[in-house]
């Protein structure tokens, strides 16, 4: 914007020569000043020729610019570049052979089902049946897989899917097959429940296989070590923890996996030096019969699958390990059973809560709840 004395200097210059400078615009007769329009600093996009695209009239149109296609696409029935899918001449062929996901037959799709209801395109729980929400947002707790409202396209029951259905042979697996760790038809083989189980055998195999091959003499023969030559054994065995018994490791991941037990107790066998399963109990026990297995003066180790519910009303669980060291108990059990916990726990792999009690005050009903939420 000019100033005054810029102003002031342009109209003397215009005075002085009449003849440079190009006469003044004449005021409308209504008095009304005209709005100068102000320059746009972007450019503005040319508008397309007759025979151009947007680009201007020298760019030529997509050759996939077809009515009903986005340029870059093509029919996904026969891959043709010069129509869309729903021109294509092989249009009915695609339509009889289609499957529909309702009544399972050729020739038509879900949308254009003879069989279809209007509440069939809703959706709804499996759960509670109630619609408007999927099983995954589902706000009541899960009962019998979460199929108690799912239709069989099988036998056209309703309680199970088609996966589960006594009369589907297959399972999961339309062409034939089967789960290739436990033989199922249920689930896939990276869904089965005895995949750790599995991995945690060949593992041991692989162990004992290597411990075998690879065993060497240890004995001491120089004079400098006489001391560690005289190691008592059950000193060894209280520094580095008492040896884990293989039916500790199997019946643990039973519980785990498959919750084939709601707990199990172990104990420390002095004379075999090692820990062994002291008892196990069965799904339908409780807390209070978990509580009443363990001894009031001996130390025992355990693990318990708590089931409870959480503020948001979903059914959970958690494992919990728990360490019983009572005051009462002797002074050596203690001392061997708090070395052996944390080789113990190593190879116990998937508990979620340890508890540490002395006392029964210290393990009851309410402090697990407290714990596991």
């Amino acid at each position: 914007m000019p100033n005054k004395r810029q102003r002031e200097a342009r109209k003397r210059f215009r005075e002085a020569n009449p003849g440079l400078c190009p006469p003044a615009p004449a005021p409308p007769a209504d008095g009304t000043k005209k709005k100068k329009s102000k320059k746009s600093m972007f450019k503005k996009v040319k508008k397309a020729g007759a025979g151009g695209g947007v680009g201007g009239a020298g760019r030529s149109k997509h050759p996939l610019r077809v009515p009903g296609m986005r340029p870059g696409e093509q029919c996904f029935i026969c891959k043709g570049t010069d129509h869309a899918a729903k021109n294509c001449p092989e249009k009915s062929y695609w339509d009889k052979n289609k499957i529909c996901l309702l009544c399972r037959e050729r020739g038509h799709s879900m949308k254009n089902c003879p069989d279809k209801g209007d509440g069939d395109l809703k959706k709804f729980c499996y759960n509670c049946g109630e619609s408007g929400h999927s099983l995954s947002k589902c706000p009541k707790p899960i009962e019998n897989g979460g199929t108690n409202f799912a239709s069989c396209f099988v036998c056209k029951q309703q309680g199970h899917l088609s996966k589960d259905c006594p009369e589907n042979t297959h399972g999961i697996y339309p062409k034939g097959g089967c789960c290739k760790i436990c033989g199922e038809v249920t689930h896939l083989a990276r869904h089965c429940p005895n995949k750790r189980q599995q991995y945690f055998e060949s593992s041991v195999d692989d162990g004992m296989n290597m411990e075998g091959d690879y065993q060497e003499d240890h004995t001491l023969h120089g004079g400098d070590d006489l001391e560690d030559d005289f190691i008592d054994e059950e000193e060894a065995n209280s520094a580095s923890g008492m040896a884990v018994s293989d039916e500790c490791k199997l019946k643990f991941q039973e519980l785990k996996a498959k919750r084939s037990f709601r707990f199990i107790t172990f104990k420390i066998n002095e004379q075999t030096q090692q820990v062994v399963v002291d008892r196990v109990g069965q799904p339908g026990e409780t807390y209070a019969d978990f509580t009443a297995t363990i001894p009031a003066d001996e130390c025992r180790y355990a693990v318990f699958d708590f089931d409870f519910v959480t503020d948001e009303n979903c059914q959970k669980s958690k494992i919990f390990f728990i360490s019983w060291s009572p005051d009462t108990s002797r002074v050596r059990s203690k001392m061997l059973y708090a070395s052996s916990k944390d080789r113990f726990k190593r190879e116990l792999d998937g508990y979620q809560v340890e508890l540490q009690a002395t006392e029964p005050s210290e393990m009851t009903l309410d402090i697990v709840k407290a714990r596991a939420l």
